[in-house]
């Protein structure tokens, strides 16, 4: 077993793989978002959020595809890998990862491979008609929740009753394929063309249709993260309150979350 790595630790290592990544980017003239809790940290905080240790970014398909390709030419540093689930059992996006470490999560069996990471999701084009972008929602949804099942840990679940159920279920979770599941949800997401549509949404992990957003929200600004200047949406306000609502207020103590895993540094 390797040295611990501690909340705090780990934040350090995920902000060094942010600031790694965004010079990457900007040196590849690739458009890159924070998103999620790590833009709110940003907007109310400067940094992360005060309980939070998760960092979150997104971008535009076209340029999600080019950073696959280019970091996997030329990776940003010997430490530091880019999982792509069309090479090893990952999630349908990209782990951005510091492979000196080694994760176990709670819920999912992704330490085959998983080190301290950020997320990098991609944000891709929208249909204009309402119908068809909820029919598109809920069949992303669906494959987001037979991922999850083909995926889960043994004996673990919210409460009794559904680490039993799930328990149960078990044997008949490890039947799914895996790659297929991330395969057909990528190429779902991909459907419509970025650069053609006038709405996008982060669909292949996202909050569903609440995160339906004009494109021109998308235009960079900057925000201050943990003392550095990363890219943010100009549209960050709409954006988080489409997600979150009042963002800027802080949440009950019982509602603040902290991404739950155990981490260490890999034996040298």
């Amino acid at each position: 077993m390797g040295k611990t790595i501690d909340f705090d630790e780990a934040r350090r290592l995920e902000l060094n793989l942010l600031v790694k990544f965004a010079e990457f980017c900007e040196k590849e003239n690739l458009r890159y978002y924070l998103a999620y809790g790590t833009l709110i940290g940003a907007v109310r905080h400067k940094g992360f959020i005060p309980w939070d240790n998760d960092i979150d970014v997104v971008m535009p398909r076209p340029d999600y595809s080019r950073f696959l390709k280019k970091v996997q030419e030329c990776p940003i540093d010997d430490y530091i890998e880019a999982l792509d689930y069309h090479k090893v059992r990952t999630f349908p996006f990209i782990k951005l990862i510091d492979n000196r470490t080694r994760m176990k999560e709670h819920f999912l069996v992704t330490e085959e491979n998983l080190g301290i990471y950020i997320d990098i999701f991609p944000l891709d084009g929208l249909p204009n008609e309402r119908k068809i972008r909820r029919k598109l929602f809920r069949k992303a949804a669906f494959l987001m929740k037979l991922y999850a099942f083909a995926n889960y840990r043994f004996n673990t679940g919210a409460n009794a009753r559904k680490k039993l159920i799930k328990n149960l279920l078990y044997p008949f979770s490890r039947l799914v394929p895996s790659y297929k599941i991330c395969e057909k949800l990528d190429d779902l997401c991909k459907a419509y063309d970025y650069d053609n549509s006038s709405t996008v949404a982060e669909i292949i992990w996202g909050f569903g249709e609440r995160e339906t957003i004009s494109k021109e929200c998308f235009q960079s600004a900057y925000g201050e993260f943990e003392g550095y200047a990363f890219c943010i949406p100009q549209g960050f306000d709409q954006f988080l309150k489409q997600c979150y609502g009042e963002y800027m207020e802080l949440p009950p103590e019982e509602e603040r979350m902290t991404h739950r895993f155990e981490a260490e540094w890999k034996d040298e």
